[in-house]
């Protein structure tokens, strides 16, 4: 009983997962897994979990970090690269083993660029602007 009282005094606990894409899937999965209860009603981006104090935000993939590195959500689920394009100051707590993520420089064949001093001065385009500034 006491336990019991004691869990619904407690604030929320705000855990951030992907809104959608593979990440999205497999965090649903560990989320069931642990036994997490919890409706997400269409095109909400809020679920709050049956018998616990945790509410669910589902947020894009690469604002999460930002939004853990602020303390608006206590904890998240996102990929490594997203923290590092954020450059917010986060704790690592799990590796969860799964998403995969590659960055790499391309340019087109008929170039024949050899390595990436070439492309130095030349135009490009990135999803992740701060990590290629550092690179």
């Amino acid at each position: 009983f006491f336990l019991q009282e004691q869990m619904t005094s407690l604030p929320p606990f705000r855990l951030a997962i992907p809104k959608k894409g593979r990440l999205y899937e497999k965090c649903s999965k560990v989320l069931e897994g642990a036994g997490l209860e919890y409706r997400r009603e269409a095109r909400l981006d809020v679920a709050v979990c049956k018998d616990l104090p945790i509410t669910l935000v589902f947020l894009p993939a690469s604002d999460i970090a930002n939004y853990v590195g602020l303390g608006d959500v206590d904890m998240g689920i996102t990929g490594e690269d997203c923290v590092a394009e954020a450059g917010v100051d986060v704790k690592e707590e799990l590796k969860l083993g799964f998403g995969k993520c590659r960055l790499c420089v391309q340019a087109p064949v008929r170039k024949q660029v050899k390595s990436v001093e070439e492309l130095a001065g030349g135009r490009g385009c990135t999803s992740f602007p701060q990590l290629t500034k550092r690179y």
